[in-house]
């Protein structure tokens, strides 16, 4: 059995609460330097480590829906859905592990519409959804010095 597929399984409460927050205005992210993304203590899975998932998502620009609607894709961007997994202890993460969580969130038709950022502790995966929150195919060249910013 996969990573993603044991997560599915054995934590779908913990893929709903996360589906929840994606949802949750909370999760929009505000020009306040106060504002925080919300986090989701993630259950380990067998004897694996406690990771924590922060939620952000940001308005699509109309630059980037034109761009996504040039790629050849059909649905219309709103949002840009950044989560990065970490480990509370500060332990560099398994990328391997943090993608199956993503993967088990956005379900296996739709990985390949999610593009992982380069990082050193935490592992930080970005992808693009309509309004009704489906993830829309794009290019990874895209999200090219997204990390820095």
């Amino acid at each position: 059995m996969t990573h993603t597929t044991a997560i599915a399984h054995r934590h779908p409460l913990a893929l709903e609460d996360l589906h929840t927050i994606i949802h949750h205005p909370r999760s929009l992210a505000r020009p306040s330097a106060a504002w925080r993304p919300p986090v989701k203590a993630l259950p380990p899975l067998d004897s694996g480590p406690r990771l924590s998932a922060a939620i952000t998502r940001r308005r699509v620009g109309p630059r980037a829906r034109a761009r996504i609607q040039g790629w050849g894709e059909q649905h219309v961007p709103a949002y840009l859905i950044e989560i990065r997994i970490a480990d509370p202890t500060g332990v560099p993460v398994d990328g391997t592990l943090a993608r199956a969580w993503v993967d088990a969130l956005v379900t296996e038709e739709f990985a390949d519409a999610v593009h992982a950022l380069p990082a050193s502790r935490a592992a930080t995966f970005v992808w693009l959804a309509d309004r009704t929150f489906r993830p829309v195919f794009s290019p990874a060249s895209m999200f090219d010095g997204m990390f820095a910013a």
